[in-house]
Protein backbone atom coordinates (compact mmCIF):
# COMPACT_ATOMS: atom_id res chain seq x y z
CA UNK A 1 0.00 0.00 0.00
CA UNK A 2 1.48 3.44 -1.11
CA UNK A 3 0.22 6.65 -0.52
CA UNK A 4 -0.54 8.86 -3.46
CA UNK A 5 1.71 11.26 -4.27
CA UNK A 6 1.10 14.66 -5.76
CA UNK A 7 1.96 14.91 -9.67
CA UNK A 8 5.04 16.89 -9.63
CA UNK A 9 6.58 15.04 -7.00
CA UNK A 10 5.98 11.90 -8.56
CA UNK A 11 7.64 13.12 -11.40
CA UNK A 12 10.58 13.63 -9.68
CA UNK A 13 10.75 10.63 -7.55
CA UNK A 14 10.33 8.26 -9.99
CA UNK A 15 13.60 7.85 -11.57
CA UNK A 16 14.93 7.01 -7.80
CA UNK A 17 12.22 4.44 -7.30
CA UNK A 18 13.63 2.99 -10.53
CA UNK A 19 17.28 3.34 -9.65
CA UNK A 20 16.26 1.40 -5.58
CA UNK A 21 13.91 -0.85 -7.54
CA UNK A 22 16.75 -2.22 -9.70
CA UNK A 23 18.96 -2.20 -6.79
CA UNK A 24 16.60 -4.25 -4.53
CA UNK A 25 16.15 -6.72 -7.76
CA UNK A 26 19.91 -7.50 -8.44
CA UNK A 27 21.04 -7.38 -4.98
CA UNK A 28 22.90 -11.12 -4.13
CA UNK A 29 23.90 -11.75 -0.23
CA UNK A 30 27.76 -12.70 -0.04
CA UNK A 31 28.80 -13.98 3.25
CA UNK A 32 30.72 -10.16 3.10
CA UNK A 33 27.64 -8.42 2.85
CA UNK A 34 25.73 -10.39 5.17
CA UNK A 35 28.19 -9.85 7.97
CA UNK A 36 28.56 -6.47 7.00
CA UNK A 37 24.84 -5.89 7.36
CA UNK A 38 24.11 -7.68 10.60
CA UNK A 39 26.92 -6.01 12.13
CA UNK A 40 25.47 -2.28 10.82
CA UNK A 41 21.81 -3.46 12.17
CA UNK A 42 23.10 -4.93 15.25
CA UNK A 43 24.82 -1.42 16.10
CA UNK A 44 21.75 0.62 15.08
CA UNK A 45 19.72 -1.73 17.33
CA UNK A 46 21.92 -1.27 20.24
CA UNK A 47 21.70 2.53 19.67
CA UNK A 48 17.79 3.15 18.89
CA UNK A 49 17.28 0.54 21.77
CA UNK A 50 19.69 0.98 24.49
CA UNK A 51 22.05 4.00 24.40
CA UNK A 52 19.23 6.89 23.56
CA UNK A 53 16.90 5.77 25.98
CA UNK A 54 19.54 5.85 28.62
CA UNK A 55 20.87 9.07 27.62
CA UNK A 56 17.83 10.42 28.16
CA UNK A 57 16.63 9.24 31.55
CA UNK A 58 20.32 10.59 32.91
CA UNK A 59 19.62 13.63 30.73
CA UNK A 60 15.92 13.86 32.31
CA UNK A 61 16.62 12.74 36.21
CA UNK A 62 20.21 15.55 35.84
CA UNK A 63 19.95 17.52 33.97
CA UNK A 64 16.21 18.51 33.67
CA UNK A 65 15.80 17.38 37.32
CA UNK A 66 12.62 15.66 36.59
CA UNK A 67 11.72 13.72 40.05
CA UNK A 68 8.21 14.47 40.65
CA UNK A 69 6.07 11.67 40.24
CA UNK A 70 4.55 12.89 37.25
CA UNK A 71 7.59 13.53 35.35
CA UNK A 72 8.71 10.15 36.15
CA UNK A 73 6.01 8.89 34.60
CA UNK A 74 6.75 11.49 31.67
CA UNK A 75 10.20 10.55 31.58
CA UNK A 76 9.37 6.75 31.42
CA UNK A 77 6.80 6.94 28.92
CA UNK A 78 8.90 9.10 26.89
CA UNK A 79 11.66 6.47 26.46
CA UNK A 80 9.18 3.32 26.04
CA UNK A 81 7.60 5.07 23.48
CA UNK A 82 11.08 6.25 21.73
CA UNK A 83 11.74 2.44 22.06
CA UNK A 84 8.34 1.03 21.07
CA UNK A 85 8.54 3.23 17.88
CA UNK A 86 11.71 2.19 16.60
CA UNK A 87 11.22 -1.08 17.19
CA UNK A 88 8.22 -1.44 15.20
CA UNK A 89 9.97 1.38 12.02
CA UNK A 90 12.59 -1.30 11.83
CA UNK A 91 10.06 -4.62 12.10
CA UNK A 92 7.89 -2.48 9.47
CA UNK A 93 11.28 -1.66 6.98
CA UNK A 94 11.76 -5.41 7.37
CA UNK A 95 8.84 -6.54 6.07
CA UNK A 96 8.53 -3.71 3.14
CA UNK A 97 12.02 -4.43 1.90
CA UNK A 98 10.92 -8.05 1.62
CA UNK A 99 7.59 -7.49 -0.21
CA UNK A 100 9.42 -5.10 -2.93
CA UNK A 101 11.94 -7.57 -3.50
CA UNK A 102 9.55 -10.34 -4.31
CA UNK A 103 7.81 -7.72 -6.81
CA UNK A 104 10.44 -6.59 -7.89
CA UNK A 105 11.93 -10.12 -8.77
CA UNK A 106 8.55 -11.28 -9.96
CA UNK A 107 8.03 -13.82 -7.22
CA UNK A 108 4.53 -12.66 -4.73
CA UNK A 109 2.85 -16.02 -5.22
CA UNK A 110 3.06 -18.80 -3.15
CA UNK A 111 6.25 -18.84 -1.10
CA UNK A 112 5.93 -22.04 0.41
CA UNK A 113 8.46 -24.37 -1.11
CA UNK A 114 7.41 -26.92 -3.76
CA UNK A 115 7.56 -30.69 -4.21
CA UNK A 116 7.24 -33.49 -1.25
CA UNK A 117 4.73 -34.01 1.18
CA UNK A 118 1.69 -30.96 1.88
Amino acid sequence: MSLPLPPKLEKRLTPAFRRAELIIRDWEWTWTKAGIFGLLFGFAILVTQAIVPSWFLYFANQKLRWTTFWLLILRDAIATGWIGTWFAIFLIISAQMQNIRRKVRGTTGDTRPTGGYR
